[in-house]
């Protein structure tokens, strides 16, 4: 086993990263509440098969992240780098929050985003697996979605007997719709999966441009809308894990939600898109926010500065 230390900006916190959606619930995500890690099993792009296991420095390494390598033989210089590389896009290490958190201050009950050190989202290292993973979230329990995502996930790389890299979209394609239906059971979401794989594979679609500094979010939505399967609220949902925050993504999460902040009283859409509004570019993630509060509170612990903050 190798360790790698990458540093952290100083806003980061590691749990309200990890718990900022239920991305840590689906492999080849894996988190150990006890140990307080988060792993993976990742393919290297020599082939190499390993376990990325993933904490917070603490009083270990302060301002780094630590990751233990098992598994994939020697790491190299080159190995390292890359692993460094996708630990740092997964927690969104290179998000500059300080623009959001100064709009929130002008709210008091916002401030506790920033004293919690939230607002960063956990994605995957490919738009490809973010992708794939939102659309298996639409009409559906979050149950069904664990399931699905497990059975997909097994088409991957073993490390093992039961862990497996996320498939890549060429073993995805290599299936006819029919029979990826046969291995993950995902309905009529299987055959909007085939196809995005193979306009991956065959139609030379590059997902990970989408990720490049500066696409404006209304051109990002207007793609993914442009996929099968993906209606106003995956697109929306990816917007948000690609970093643009200007489309609200609004589900029944999100509804019921403001519902509580709007006395139990329903609102509709415009009205939810009204109050968030002031938010600007940020609107959805602030929206967001408000859907992962408690969790957040709960599983990643205020910051001792959080205390008493509403």
């Amino acid at each position: 086993m190798a360790t790698i230390l990458i540093p952290v900006p100083g806003p980061f916190r590691f749990l309200p990263t990890v718990f900022s959606h239920g991305w840590y619930q689906l492999p080849p995500f894996r988190f150990d509440r006890e140990a307080r890690v988060l792993s993976r099993v990742h393919v290297l792009r020599d082939g190499g098969v390993v376990r990325l296991r993933i904490r917070d420095g603490g009083g270990e390494a302060p301002g780094m992240v630590v990751v233990d390598v098992e598994g994939g033989g020697r790491l190299s210089k080159t190995r390292r780098d890359e692993v460094a590389r996708v630990v740092a896009a997964c927690l969104n290490l290179d998000r500059d929050l300080g623009p959001f958190y100064r709009r929130l201050r002008r709210r008091a009950d916002y401030r506790w985003i920033e004293s919690l050190g939230a607002g960063r989202m956990l994605v995957s290292p490919t738009v490809w697996e973010d992708l794939a993973k939102t659309l298996l979230t639409t009409n559906t329990t979050w149950g069904s979605t664990k399931q699905m995502c497990q059975r997909l996930v097994a088409l991957g790389e073993p490390l093992g007997a039961e862990e497996f890299s996320f498939p890549t979209p060429e073993r995805v394609a290599a299936l006819s719709p029919e029979e990826l239906n046969d291995r993950i059971r995902a309905g009529y979401r299987s055959a909007y999966l085939s196809q995005l794989a193979r306009s991956i594979v065959e139609g030379g679609l590059d997902l990970e441009s989408w990720r490049a500094p500066g696409v404006p979010g209304a051109e990002l939505f207007r793609l993914i809308r442009g996929l099968k399967g993906f209606g106003e609220y995956a697109a929306g949902s990816m917007c948000r894990l690609l970093g643009a925050f200007d489309r609200l993504g609004l589900d029944s999460s999100c509804r019921a939600s403001f519902r509580l902040r709007n006395g139990g009283e329903p609102a509709s859409d415009d009205q939810i898109a009204l109050y968030y509004e002031s938010f600007g570019e940020w609107c959805g993630l602030a929206l967001w926010m408000d859907v992962m509060k408690e969790h957040l509170i709960e599983h990643a612990g205020p910051a001792p500065e959080a205390r008493g903050i509403a």
